[in-house]
């Protein structure tokens, strides 16, 4: 049947890609298809891998080697299949470059990966985690290269919870992976390419090891691409000039690349009939504005975004979702031609999670990538995105809109054929969403997102989703007057030497002749009645705010009150008089205003109070984590720098938690050594003290792997 297109290819237009303004570089592939959904990438990418003769290069944001790359009986898990094949082939060698996790993930990740896929197989399967990284930043790049000839690129990671069949079952039993039994359907969507586009993939993969390792990797020969290439899978381009664009953060003296972001915002300007788009999120500030600016005019295209239906973990909902729903707002208040539809893919009733990172343009420009539509991708994650455009060539917009009608056929429940036929006849992609989506399978609008004060509180910062790196280091360098700043190393030795001293008080007590403490001891016997007066909790409060506005330290403060009141009823206590001591330096501070931040901090303090202002929330916290000044001055820094006083509290009380909690352990311990000097007590007293160290070193050291700040 003679369906007619949406876009004819004739419809000249300029390329889009630009390399070093919106792509690195242009590679040709001999070769250009689509995988989608985690049963078809893995059984590809299970088939490239048995090829593979000299070199395998492996980039995730997480990797799992209990990973079954098939469902079938017989299926071999990843790990012990990449030690057997390089065991049983002299001449491969492989590499797995997976970021080095931030601990809020480590619950859903495999535990000891690196012992088990470095330490315990072939020494030429090599496995490392990759932290060269601004803090906050993650590597969420996916690449697979094989033999410098064949390459994956796009959303997927080779681990759990991503296979999945294109039926999306409701109940698939084969959904089933250690520790997660019966996850909900998932889609997603990997390019693939032979060739120089293969070829050029493995130079960034080889960058990436470099930076993360020190090694320099030389190219192998190129493999044999048609001994590599899925025989089932029938090519969609080639040959085809693909683009590759990227986002890396500022680090280790390199700028930041924002090439994925540029695209982005092209793309859309560019679109004249209609954007199909695909993503896990809808969060970006600068992929907003693009699209408002649109939706506004009457020329605006049809823009169709399939987004999941929400997000899956509580913290995403009170991020990312309720981020999605003030775009959504957004998007819909520009939207004067009623040209935007938010839409999620359902099954019997059942949604599917969207993981895809796609964008189609008219049938002439094609992305698929690792990049999501929140801030983070813009300009603080790695990422790595795949374009391919007609520009003019009738057989490449062919293939793209075979691929947009194949992606919309699966969410509707239809053939491919029967997509093109209800276009045809109504003329644009809602009209067939709305015509096709009676069934079982259907494109159903987004619902909105319930928000709370708490969840507002979330949303309303740049904590979660960041647009650029967080350099604290530098912030608090540049904000805070010279005799304020104390290197951490001092204050963590002042800290070592404040716990070594009652280390020693505690053995004096348990070995000095008796009289020695004849006087303390009408003291001691007050401290048990002091946790049920009512005036205990008033007056420690008391303490605290007098310590903080005479800018004394009050890790001391926290000690005695884990010592007088016991851990739980002193971290209470503690909590709120920090919390207290530090609400009134911020009002001092923002009573005072930038005047006396100019004072004390000089030209600099404009640059650092929008940075504190932008960043808020997640400066403050990572203040509290390491506290490289005193106490006091942070707050009134914070105050006089204009930080909303939401995420002042919220930073103050996230960042001091885990110092508070410690502390009262460690006073609670301390009064139990003088109370009852046993080798048991000391024990347990001096492993505290260790805790408390050896946290504060864990920070420091990762603190001190910070880059360069990025600009204003």
């Amino acid at each position: 049947m003679n369906v007619p297109d949406l876009c004819p290819a004739e419809v000249a237009r300029p390329r889009l890609a630009r390399p070093g303004v919106n792509c690195w570089r242009m590679a040709r592939a001999n070769r250009f298809a689509a995988v989608v959904d985690g049963a078809e990438y893995f059984r590809a990418l299970e088939h490239a891998l048995r090829r593979a003769r000299r070199s395998v290069l492996v980039l995730g944001w997480e990797f799992d080697s209990r990973t079954r790359l098939g469902r079938d009986a017989g299926a071999r898990r990843i790990g012990p299949l990449l030690d057997r094949l390089v065991r049983a082939r002299p001449g491969l060698t492989v590499r797995l470059l997976i970021w080095d996790s931030a601990l809020i993930y480590a619950v859903n990740r495999e535990f000891a990966g690196l012992v088990k896929m470095d330490w315990l197989t072939h020494p030429r399967l090599h496995f490392r985690l990759d932290d060269s990284h601004p803090l906050g930043a993650c590597h969420h790049q996916k690449v697979v290269v094989v033999d410098e000839a064949l390459a994956f690129a796009g959303g997927l990671d080779i681990t759990s919870q991503r296979w999945d069949s294109r039926a999306h079952l409701p109940a698939d039993p084969r959904r089933n992976d250690p520790g997660f039994p019966a996850y909900p359907p998932f889609h997603d969507v990997m390019a693939v390419v032979s060739g120089p586009a293969a070829a050029a993939l493995g130079a960034l993969a080889r960058t990436r090891w470099h930076a993360a390792t020190g090694e320099f990797l030389t190219p192998v020969a190129a493999g044999d691409c048609d001994a590599l290439w899925p025989p089932w899978l029938a090519p969609l381009l080639g040959p085809v000039e693909v683009a590759l664009a990227r986002t890396l953060p500022p680090w280790d003296g390199a700028p930041a690349v924002r090439e994925v972001e540029r695209l982005y915002c092209d793309m859309i300007a560019a679109a004249r009939r209609f954007i199909y788009a695909e993503n896990q999120y809808l969060a970006s500030r600068q992929v907003g504005e693009a699209l408002a600016e649109r939706l506004a005019r009457p020329d605006c295209p049809e823009i169709l975004l399939v987004l999941p239906a929400e997000s899956v973990s509580l913290l995403e909902r009170s991020t990312m979702g309720v981020a999605r729903a003030r775009l959504a707002a957004r998007l819909a208040e520009a939207d004067r031609f009623g040209r935007l539809r938010l839409v999620y893919p359902a099954v019997a009733g059942t949604d599917v999670k969207v993981h895809s990172k796609v964008m189609v343009v008219d049938d002439q420009v094609l992305r698929i990538g690792s990049s999501n539509l929140n801030n983070r991708s813009m300009g603080l994650d790695s990422e790595c995105d795949l374009m391919v455009e007609a520009a003019g060539d009738a057989a490449v917009a062919a293939g793209i809109r075979a691929f947009r009608r194949d992606l919309m056929a699966e969410h509707l429940g239809v053939s491919p054929a029967r997509v093109a036929e209800i276009e045809a006849a109504a003329g644009g992609l809602f009209a067939a969403v709305e015509a096709l989506g009676t069934g079982e399978r259907r494109l159903a609008p987004v619902p909105g997102v319930e928000t709370g004060p708490v969840v507002r509180l979330m949303a309303d910062s740049a904590f979660p989703d960041p647009e650029e790196p967080v350099e604290t280091l530098d912030w608090l360098d540049s904000a805070l007057p010279a005799p304020a700043r104390r290197p951490l190393r001092l204050r963590l030795g002042g800290l070592m030497l404040g716990l070594g001293a009652m280390a020693v008080a505690a053995t004096m007590w348990r070995w000095a002749p008796p009289d020695w403490w004849w006087a303390a001891a009408p003291w001691l016997a007050l401290l048990p009645a002091l946790p049920g007066r009512p005036w205990t909790l008033p007056a420690a409060i008391a303490l605290f705010v007098a310590a903080g506005l005479a800018r004394l330290p009050l890790a001391p403060l926290v000690l005695l009150t884990g010592a007088v009141l016991g851990a739980g009823a002193g971290m209470a206590a503690a909590a709120a008089g920090t919390l207290a001591s530090a609400a009134l330096s911020y009002a001092l501070g923002r009573a005072a205003g930038r005047a006396w931040v100019r004072r004390t901090a000089g030209w600099k303090v404009n640059r650092v109070s929008r940075r504190l202002v932008r960043q808020g929330l997640l400066a403050v916290l990572l203040l509290r984590l390491v506290p490289m000044a005193p106490f006091p001055v942070v707050n009134l820094v914070a105050g006089a720098a204009g930080v909303r006083f939401s995420d002042f509290v919220a930073g103050t009380v996230l960042g001091m938690a885990p110092a508070i909690l410690a502390m009262s352990v460690l006073g609670e311990r301390l009064l139990a050594v003088l109370r009852n000097p046993s080798v048991p007590n000391i024990a347990v007293l001096a492993l505290a003290t260790l805790l408390v160290i050896g946290l504060q070193l864990g920070l420091m050291r990762r603190l001190g792997r910070v880059g360069p700040a990025a600009g204003p």
